[in-house]
C-alpha cells in the first residue's frame, strides 16, 4: 500500500447547481495553514479544536469575501481521510462554492483527482478497498435494497467475512508449508486430509459468498428488460401496466411503437430498465423498419426478455419464428389478452405450457403478480431448496463484478490445490496454488492490488469524494 501524498487537496464536495449549501473541502498536511489563510472568524481553525464547527468569511488574496461559511475543523488521525481536514459550508450555488474554492487554490492547495479523498481513507488505513468502492455505491444506489448492500459492505459486512477467508487459506498454506519445513524433521505434520479439510473450509467460505452474486450485482448495477413480440400483442399495456401508470402510447392501430421506450422500475430490490420495442413483422415503411431493427438490437442486448403472444388468436407462424431466436434461460413468455379467450387452446397450450410462462391480461391487471414474481425468478435464480435468502439485503452480499471475478480465481486455486494435494505432489506446488488463491483475495481488500486496478477504482468516483 502507499503511503499519503505529501501535498494538500481540495474540491466541491457538493453537486454543481443552486441548492441550500455547498461543501468545500481541505486535505492534508497544509490544510490548517491554508484554512488560517483564507477564513477570518473568532480565532484560527488551526487553534480549535477537531470536530468543531466555526462561524467566519472565507476571502481571497485580494482581501475579497468569497463567501460567508461554516468550517468544520478535523484533526488526523479522526477525519475521513485520516490527514488534517477542512471543511468549508457555503450558500448553495455555482459561485460560492467556486470562489471559496478558488481562495483555497490560491492559498497552495490542489485541485483534487476523481474519488481523491476516499483514495486517501484507503491509504491511511481507514478502509479497505471494498469499504472504498462501497462508497461510491452508497451514492450510486437505485433502491433501498441496492442502498443496504452499499452499507453492509461500508460498515465492514463483507471485510469481515474476506478476513475470514484469508485467515483459513493462511492456515491451510501454513500446514501445506509444514511438509516442506518438517519434511526432515521429527514433528509430525497434520495428516493430509486434515490439511485438505483447511482447504475444504476456504473453499467453502468462497463459494458461499458467489453464492450472493447474482441477487447482488443485480442490486447494483440493474438488469434491462425487453419487451418484444409482433404488433398489437399488448406490449406497450405490459409495460404501462408494469410501471402502474402510462408511459408508452397504446393504440388498436398495429405499429403505434416506432422507437425503443425506457423506463425504469424496482423490482424485488432490484434496478429494471424496461424497454418497449417495435412490434416485429416485414414492412415497407422505413421508418417501422428501422423500428423493428432496433428491437431486435435492444433484444439482443437486454439480459432479460419478455416475448407477448396475443391469446385471443393463438400461437402464428410469426410468434413461433421469433420464439426460435431467443434464449430461453432468459426469456419470459407472456400469453396476453387472455380475458378474450374462453379456454386455453391446444395449441397455444403446446408453446407455452414451458417454465417461465405467465397468462395475463394487462387490460384488467389479471396474471400480473406472477409476471412480476416470474421476471424476479429469472433475473435471479432462486439457488439450492429456493428459499430466497439470496434476496435478503441485509446479509452480506458481492455486489461487484470485480470482486465476483476475483472468487472465481480464489476457488480456481483451492480446486487446483486440493487436486495436487491428494495427488501427492510436491508441496512448494500444493502452497503456490494456496498463494495464488490469497494474491486474488488480496486484489478485492486492495492489499495486493496492482496500481492500475487503484486507480481505475478510484477513477469511477466523482470529484470531491
Amino acid at each position: 500500500m502507499s503511503a499519503l501524498p505529501g501535498d494538500t487537496i481540495a474540491a466541491i464536495s457538493t453537486p454543481p447547481g443552486p441548492g441550500g449549501v455547498a461543501l468545500v473541502r481541505l486535505s492534508g498536511p497544509r490544510a490548517m495553514e491554508i484554512a488560517d489563510a483564507v477564513f477570518r472568524g473568532a480565532r484560527p481553525l488551526s487553534a480549535c479544536p477537531t470536530h468543531t464547527v466555526h462561524h467566519g468569511g472565507v476571502y481571497d488574496a485580494a482581501g475579497c469575501e468569497a463567501d460567508e461559511v461554516l468550517a468544520t475543523v478535523l484533526r488526523a488521525p479522526t477525519s475521513y481521510t485520516t490527514e488534517d481536514m477542512v471543511e468549508f459550508g457555503c450558500h448553495g450555488g455555482a459561485m460560492p462554492s467556486r470562489r471559496v474554492l478558488d481562495a483555497c487554490l490560491e492559498a497552495g492547495a490542489r485541485l483534487a483527482r476523481r474519488g481523491e479523498f476516499t483514495e486517501r481513507a484507503f491509504l491511511g488505513g481507514r478502509i479497505d478497498l471494498v469499504q472504498a468502492e462501497a462508497v461510491a455505491d452508497v451514492i450510486a444506489a437505485q433502491t433501498r435494497e441496492g442502498l443496504a448492500v452499499a452499507l453492509g459492505q461500508l460498515e465492514g459486512g463483507l471485510s469481515g467475512r474476506l478476513a475470514e477467508l484469508r485467515q483459513t487459506l493462511l492456515d491451510y498454506r501454513a500446514e501445506v508449508e509444514a511438509l516442506i519445513d518438517f519434511s526432515d524433521e521429527d514433528i509430525e505434520p497434520a495428516t493430509t486430509d486434515a490439511i485438505a479439510a483447511l482447504g475444504e473450509r476456504a473453499a467453502g467460505l468462497a463459494r458461499e459468498l458467489l453464492a450472493t452474486a447474482d441477487y447482488g450485482v443485480a442490486v447494483r448495477d440493474g438488469v434491462s428488460v425487453a419487451i418484444i413480440g409482433r404488433p398489437n400483442v399488448g406490449k406497450s399495456t405490459i409495460m404501462n401496466a408494469l410501471l402502474r401508470r402510462d408511459r408508452a402510447i397504446v393504440t388498436d392501430e398495429p405499429g403505434t411503437t416506432r422507437d425503443a421506450i425506457e423506463e425504469t422500475m424496482s423490482l424485488d430490490g432490484v434496478p429494471v430498465r424496461l424497454i418497449d420495442t417495435a412490434g416485429w413483422r416485414e414492412t415497407q415503411s422505413a421508418a417501422e423498419a428501422e423500428g423493428v431493427k432496433r428491437a431486435k438490437a435492444a433484444a439482443s442486448g437486454a439480459d432479460v426478455i419478455v416475448h407477448v403472444i396475443d391469446a385471443s388468436v393463438g400461437v402464428t407462424a410469426e410468434d413461433e419464428s421469433i420464439a426460435h431466436e431467443l434464449d430461453d434461460t432468459r426469456a419470459v413468455t407472456v400469453a396476453n389478452k387472455q380475458d378474450l379467450v374462453e379456454s386455453r387452446g391446444d395449441r397455444a397450450s403446446t408453446m407455452l405450457g414451458a417454465a417461465n410462462t405467465v397468462w395475463t391480461s394487462a387490460r384488467t391487471g389479471e396474471g400480473l403478480d406472477e409476471l412480476e414474481r416470474t421476471l424476479a425468478r429469472v433475473i435471479v435464480p432462486p439457488h439450492g431448496d429456493g428459499s430466497g435468502a439470496r434476496r435478503d439485503a441485509e446479509r452480506v452480499q458481492v455486489s461487484n463484478a470485480r470482486h465476483v471475478n476475483a472468487l472465481r480465481r480464489v476457488t480456481t486455486s483451492i480446486a487446483r490445490s486440493l487436486e495436487l494435494l491428494r495427488d501427492d505432489a510436491s508441496a512448494d506446488i500444493v502452497a503456490q496454488e494456496i498463494a495464488d488463491a490469497t494474491d486474488a483475495l488480496g486484489d478485492i481488500t486492495g492489499e495486493t492490488a496492482p496500481e492500475d486496478v487503484l486507480r481505475r477504482v478510484f477513477e469511477k468516483f466523482c470529484i470531491g469524494k
